[in-house]
């Protein structure tokens, strides 16, 4: 019976070995692993940092011509507001200038209206008589 307990700690030790070697090779395999991760890591962030500043300039520029776009946009605004209120003006002038020129000449024609039919008429009458022919 001992004989078996000393066979059996033997294996188990033999299976502890192996357990061990097999560790080591795993963490051998791990390490390698690793190097390859940290290299791959190193050269993605070495590419990565021009990358990252071009699209910090870019970003800049794009801030830039916002702010130009919205000054330009206000400047659009006031100016239409000005030609807003020039086209209210000259529709003002045009309707002062219908109630100071333009109604009294027509009430001064139509004053002389019927005195000019009286006087086509009498040119008309002192011609030679249509009638009579």
């Amino acid at each position: 019976m001992e004989t078996i307990l000393v066979l059996a700690e033997i294996l188990a030790l033999v299976c502890l070995a192996a357990l061990c070697l097999y560790l080591i090779l795993v963490l051998i395999r791990m390490k390698r692993v690793m190097t390859n991760l940290e290299r791959d890591l190193k050269a993605f962030a070495e590419r990565a940092i021009p990358v990252l500043q071009n699209i910090e300039e870019i970003t800049t520029k794009f801030k830039n011509v916002a702010a130009i776009i919205e000054e330009e946009v206000g400047s659009i605004k006031e100016s239409m507001a000005a030609v807003q209120q020039i086209a209210e003006n000259v529709v003002n002038f045009e309707r002062r200038v219908q109630e100071c020129i333009e109604i009294p000449v027509m009430e001064l024609c139509l004053s002389f209206l019927p005195s000019s039919k009286a006087f086509a008429l009498s040119l008309i009458g002192s011609g030679p008589d249509v009638r009579a022919a």
